[in-house]
Protein backbone atom coordinates (compact mmCIF):
# COMPACT_ATOMS: atom_id res chain seq x y z
CA UNK A 1 0.00 0.00 0.00
CA UNK A 2 0.98 3.63 -0.44
CA UNK A 3 2.49 5.55 2.10
CA UNK A 4 0.02 8.71 3.09
CA UNK A 5 0.55 11.68 0.65
CA UNK A 6 3.14 14.20 2.51
CA UNK A 7 0.35 17.13 2.45
CA UNK A 8 -0.26 17.17 5.73
CA UNK A 9 3.19 17.47 7.05
CA UNK A 10 3.60 20.18 4.80
CA UNK A 11 0.62 22.17 6.01
CA UNK A 12 1.53 21.67 9.52
CA UNK A 13 5.24 23.03 8.58
CA UNK A 14 3.34 25.62 6.36
CA UNK A 15 1.31 27.01 9.66
CA UNK A 16 4.51 26.29 12.12
CA UNK A 17 6.03 28.93 9.58
CA UNK A 18 3.47 31.04 9.63
CA UNK A 19 2.90 31.10 13.53
CA UNK A 20 6.98 31.44 14.19
CA UNK A 21 6.62 34.87 11.39
CA UNK A 22 4.08 36.17 13.50
CA UNK A 23 5.47 35.87 16.32
CA UNK A 24 8.84 37.48 14.79
CA UNK A 25 6.48 40.76 13.54
CA UNK A 26 4.71 40.46 16.86
CA UNK A 27 8.45 40.81 18.65
CA UNK A 28 9.64 43.40 16.29
CA UNK A 29 6.72 46.17 17.12
CA UNK A 30 7.47 45.13 20.94
CA UNK A 31 10.69 45.96 21.24
CA UNK A 32 12.50 49.43 21.78
CA UNK A 33 13.49 49.81 18.44
CA UNK A 34 10.53 49.89 17.60
CA UNK A 35 8.83 52.47 19.57
CA UNK A 36 6.28 55.16 18.54
CA UNK A 37 7.69 58.64 17.21
CA UNK A 38 7.73 61.85 19.73
CA UNK A 39 6.29 64.73 18.28
CA UNK A 40 7.62 67.74 18.01
CA UNK A 41 5.80 70.92 20.10
CA UNK A 42 4.77 74.26 17.92
CA UNK A 43 8.05 75.91 19.96
CA UNK A 44 10.70 73.09 19.12
CA UNK A 45 12.31 74.56 15.88
CA UNK A 46 15.45 72.91 13.91
CA UNK A 47 17.48 75.75 15.49
CA UNK A 48 16.81 74.62 19.10
CA UNK A 49 19.14 71.97 20.78
CA UNK A 50 16.75 69.71 20.32
CA UNK A 51 17.22 66.85 17.19
CA UNK A 52 14.25 67.31 14.83
CA UNK A 53 13.45 64.30 12.28
CA UNK A 54 11.27 64.15 9.27
CA UNK A 55 9.84 60.64 8.22
CA UNK A 56 7.05 59.14 7.62
CA UNK A 57 5.13 56.39 8.98
CA UNK A 58 5.96 53.71 6.56
CA UNK A 59 9.53 54.96 6.10
CA UNK A 60 11.88 51.97 7.54
CA UNK A 61 15.33 53.71 7.26
CA UNK A 62 12.81 56.27 9.13
CA UNK A 63 11.79 53.16 11.84
CA UNK A 64 16.40 52.93 12.29
CA UNK A 65 16.93 56.22 12.68
CA UNK A 66 14.07 57.01 15.30
CA UNK A 67 15.33 53.04 16.86
CA UNK A 68 18.74 54.29 17.04
CA UNK A 69 18.41 57.86 18.69
CA UNK A 70 16.21 56.23 21.15
CA UNK A 71 18.44 53.68 21.76
CA UNK A 72 21.41 56.33 22.51
CA UNK A 73 18.88 57.80 24.66
CA UNK A 74 18.78 61.02 22.03
CA UNK A 75 16.25 63.58 23.02
CA UNK A 76 14.54 64.22 19.32
CA UNK A 77 11.30 65.08 17.70
CA UNK A 78 9.29 64.54 14.69
CA UNK A 79 7.39 65.86 12.32
CA UNK A 80 5.26 63.22 9.64
CA UNK A 81 6.09 65.04 6.57
CA UNK A 82 2.54 63.28 5.29
CA UNK A 83 0.21 63.48 8.41
CA UNK A 84 1.44 67.30 10.05
CA UNK A 85 1.45 70.47 8.16
CA UNK A 86 4.47 71.20 10.14
CA UNK A 87 6.48 68.33 8.76
CA UNK A 88 5.15 69.04 5.17
CA UNK A 89 6.42 72.74 5.32
CA UNK A 90 9.98 71.79 6.97
CA UNK A 91 10.65 68.70 4.04
CA UNK A 92 9.25 71.63 1.36
CA UNK A 93 12.43 73.60 2.65
CA UNK A 94 14.76 70.59 1.91
CA UNK A 95 16.48 70.35 -1.88
CA UNK A 96 16.57 66.14 -1.77
CA UNK A 97 13.10 64.97 -1.22
CA UNK A 98 14.15 61.93 0.54
CA UNK A 99 13.18 60.63 4.28
CA UNK A 100 14.49 60.60 7.19
CA UNK A 101 16.05 64.15 7.46
CA UNK A 102 17.45 65.15 10.66
CA UNK A 103 18.31 68.25 11.64
CA UNK A 104 21.35 68.66 14.64
CA UNK A 105 22.00 72.12 15.15
CA UNK A 106 22.48 73.36 12.21
CA UNK A 107 23.81 70.00 10.42
CA UNK A 108 20.97 69.18 7.92
CA UNK A 109 21.21 65.04 7.52
CA UNK A 110 19.46 62.86 4.94
CA UNK A 111 18.51 59.01 4.83
CA UNK A 112 20.33 57.08 7.50
CA UNK A 113 24.01 56.66 8.22
CA UNK A 114 24.80 55.71 11.86
CA UNK A 115 28.20 56.67 11.55
CA UNK A 116 27.09 60.36 9.94
CA UNK A 117 24.84 60.74 13.04
CA UNK A 118 27.03 59.55 15.48
CA UNK A 119 30.15 61.96 14.16
CA UNK A 120 27.35 65.32 13.77
CA UNK A 121 26.26 64.38 17.69
CA UNK A 122 29.52 64.48 18.96
CA UNK A 123 30.63 67.60 16.99
CA UNK A 124 28.02 69.54 18.33
CA UNK A 125 28.33 67.97 21.81
CA UNK A 126 25.40 66.24 22.12
CA UNK A 127 26.73 62.68 23.18
CA UNK A 128 29.52 61.20 23.54
CA UNK A 129 30.11 57.67 22.09
CA UNK A 130 32.66 55.12 23.30
CA UNK A 131 33.98 52.99 20.85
Amino acid sequence: MASPTPAPRKRSLLAAVVLVAAAGIALYFATPSARKPIFCDVAVTPQADTVIMLSAAWCGYCRRARAFLQDEGIAHCEYDVESSARGRALFAEQPLKVIPVLMIKGDTLVGFNREEIRQSLAAHGIVEFED
